[in-house]
């Protein structure tokens, strides 16, 4: 294991207290030879980070809290879209194998792909998003997506259309497992599809959607992709999430002593959740066994 230890020591843990030396220090584009020796500021670069704010007005809270309600919102609008995808191809029928593949077509592209492509259907006048809602008029065909509050929303959109067939397979796999004998009983029963759903399949469904839920959650909190390729830098404040912040801090405006700052921040904050991840998969060993 030697050979595995020491590259997680490399990758992983070396620049994790490079991260950490290095917030409690005054290092930017001038000090950065002298790292070593730069000037010890303390906890300043932390207080700064949660109070203050870069060029684009946002501090790291407020980063949090455009990081917070993009992953929440996201998560809570492909969760039923996945739990109905997946229940339409439980059952076999012809041409199941090939609804399956079109469901899995956007979670394969890559994201910079996909955030380039949905780039070009939010331009104004332009755009195909744009004009299909002003044919339908629900929407001015010059509606600027792609700056201001607007940017959020566009951002959202796009990331429900890449990422709800995360919720999809982790849901059609728990589908996959549950015994036909009990579908069978149920209906001897004279229950209805609703109480099949409701009475046999959610509940022991329960701790799996759990799971997708965190794991959906964390990774569209560190999603850092889609918003630096889809508005560039700097970007709107709007979509401003806590890893592009930390970036443009870090290699916009070469303060990278409260880059790190922001980064433990990060770290402290994806902990609470890492913590129940570990216990629900121990949770899920002891009721296997």
């Amino acid at each position: 294991m030697w050979p595995n230890i020491v590259v997680v020591l490399l990758i992983v843990a070396l620049p994790f207290l490079i991260a950490v030396y290095t917030s409690f220090l005054s290092v930017d584009q001038y000090t950065l030879r002298q790292w070593v020796g730069a000037p010890w500021v303390g906890f300043e670069n932390y207080v700064e980070a949660l109070a203050g704010s870069n060029v684009l007005s946002v501090s790291a809270l407020g980063s949090l809290g455009i990081s917070v309600a993009f992953s929440v919102l996201t998560t809570l609008i492909i969760t039923p879209i996945g739990i109905l995808a997946a229940l339409t191809v439980n059952t076999s029928f012809r041409g199941r194998a090939l609804l399956r593949s079109l469901y899995l077509v956007p979670y394969v592209i890559p994201t910079f792909v996909t955030a380039l492509l949905w780039r070009m259907m939010f331009l104004p006048n332009t755009g195909l998003l744009n004009r299909a809602l002003s044919a339908i008029g629900l929407a001015d065909v010059n509606t600027y997506w792609l700056v201001g509050a607007k940017s959020f929303w566009a951002m959202t959109i796009t990331e429900v259309w890449a990422v709800w067939a995360f919720i999809y397979i982790m849901v059609l796999a728990g589908l996959q497992s549950i015994p036909i004998e009990q579908y069978e009983v149920a209906e001897l029963d004279g229950a209805n599809s609703w109480q099949k759903l409701t009475r046999v399949v959610l509940p022991q469904l329960r701790g799996l959607i759990y799971l997708a839920l965190l794991l959906s959650t964390l990774f569209h909190f560190n999603n850092f992709t889609l918003p630096f390729v889809m508005f560039g830098t700097p970007p709107p404040a709007a979509v401003t999430v806590l890893p592009l912040n930390i970036y443009l801090t870090s290699f916009n405006l070469f303060d990278f002593s409260l880059g790190s700052a922001m980064s433990v921040i990060t770290l402290i904050i994806m902990l609470v959740p890492g913590f129940f991840y570990l216990r629900m998969l121990r949770l899920g060993e002891v009721t296997s066994r």
